[in-house]
C-alpha cells in the first residue's frame, strides 16, 4: 500500500472511524502491530520472523489521532524511529501499534490491552520489561489501556515500567473543544439550514469528542451528553513511571501564542497535567516533565532531543 493511500485511510479513519466500524467498512483499521508497512499477526511464529533479534524488553509505540505509526519515522529517513533507536542502544525489541483512531478512547483502550496482553503470551522470549510511548491520542488511549488491564487482571500490566506521554492532552484539547461549542451555538439558531451545519459539525468521529475533556474510561461518556464534564478523574496508574513530553511553538512558554495553543493542538498545562483543579491534575514526579521549546505537536514524535530524553529516562540516568 503506497504512503499517500495509508495517510488517507488513517486520516478517514480519524474522522469517521465510528462510522466505518458501525457499517463493517473494509477501510476501518484494525488494531494490530505494523512493521515496513505491513501487519504482524500476533502469534509466535509471525513474531519470530518480524523480529528475529526479539529480547525481553519490549518498547510499544502508539500514534494519535488520524495517524499511523508513519508519525514515528525521522525525516528523510524512513527506518528510523524512536523504537528502533531504543532497540539500538538500549536493547529493546519495538512494537508500532495502528489503530482505528476515531473509535472512543476507551474502545481503543480494551483492544490495546488485550493485543498487550496476547504480545506476553506470543512473544518468543519471556517479556521482562514494556515501556510505552504514546503521541498525543496514543497517550491516553495508552492510560485507558492500563485501566482495562487491571479490570481484566491482565499480566503485561505488572510489566509495564515506564510510559511515555508525547504531546497527550490530559486535560483536554482546545480544538474539540471549540468545535463542540460552535456546534452548541449553531443548533440554538431556529433556522433549518443552520441546523443542517450544525448537524454536519457534530459528525466528528467520538475519537475526537473524547478529546474534547480527555475521556479516557466508558464511564467518561456513556449516557452522557456529549458536552458534558466527566465527573471521574483516573489518576496515573501507581506502580509505573510516568513521562509527559511537552512541546510549545516559541521559545517561550509565556509567549502568547504558545500560551494559546501551545505546541499547535494541545496546550502546555493540558500537555503536563498541570491544573488549578486539583481533582483533575495529573501528579507526574518531580523531574518526569520535560518542556521541549519550539518543538511542535508533529515533531515531538520525531525529533532528536526529545529522543535523548527518552533514552536518558529509560536508561535511568536524569
Amino acid at each position: 500500500m503506497s504512503r499517500t493511500l495509508d495517510r488517507t485511510i488513517s486520516a478517514l479513519n480519524g474522522v469517521v472511524g465510528d462510522y466505518l466500524r458501525g457499517r463493517a467498512n473494509g477501510l476501518e483499521i484494525a488494531m494490530g502491530f505494523y512493521t515496513r508497512g505491513e501487519q504482524v499477526a500476533c502469534e509466535r511464529r509471525e513474531i519470530a520472523r518480524a523480529y528475529p533479534s526479539a529480547t525481553g524488553k519490549v518498547c510499544i509505540l502508539v500514534h494519535g489521532l488520524a495517524d499511523s505509526e508513519a508519525v514515528w519515522r525521522f525525516p528523510g529517513k524512513r527506518e528510523v524511529t524512536y523504537g528502533t533507536l531504543l532497540q539500538r542502544d538500549l536493547s529493546y525489541t519495538p512494537f508500532h501499534v495502528r489503530y482505528n483512531t476515531g473509535l472512543h478512547i476507551s474502545e481503543n483502550g480494551d483492544a490495546l490491552a488485550d493485543l498487550l496482553e496476547t504480545l506476553v503470551d506470543q512473544h518468543p522470549v519471556r517479556v521482562r520489561e514494556i515501556v510505552v510511548l504514546g503521541h498525543s491520542m496514543g497517550g491516553l488511549v495508552t492510560r485507558s489501556a492500563c485501566e482495562a488491564a487491571v479490570r481484566a487482571r491482565h499480566r503485561w500490566v505488572e510489566r509495564l515500567t515506564r510510559a511515555f506521554y508525547i504531546g497527550s492532552p490530559h486535560l483536554g484539547a482546545p480544538f474539540e473543544k471549540l468545535g463542540n461549542a460552535v456546534g452548541r451555538v449553531l443548533r440554538r439558531i431556529r433556522n433549518p439550514y443552520v441546523k443542517v451545519v450544525a448537524d454536519v459539525a457534530d459528525l466528528r468521529s467520538s475519537g475526537i469528542k473524547d478529546l474534547r475533556h480527555a475521556s479516557i474510561v466508558r464511564e467518561h461518556w456513556e449516557g452522557l451528553d456529549p458536552g458534558a464534564t466527566p465527573g471521574i478523574a483516573i489518576p496515573l496508574r501507581p506502580g509505573i513511571a510516568h513521562y509527559a513530553l511537552v512541546g510549545t511553538l516559541t521559545a517561550s512558554e509565556r509567549h502568547v501564542l504558545t500560551q494559546l495553543f501551545g505546541d499547535a493542538l494541545v496546550r502546555v498545562p493540558s500537555a503536563a497535567g498541570r491544573c488549578r483543579d486539583e481533582d483533575r491534575a495529573l501528579r507526574f514526579a518531580e523531574g518526569n516533565v520535560k518542556v521541549f521549546h519550539g518543538v511542535h505537536h508533529r515533531r515531538l514524535a520525531h525529533d532528536r532531543k526529545v529522543y535523548r530524553q527518552i533514552r536518558a529516562w529509560c536508561a535511568g540516568a536524569t
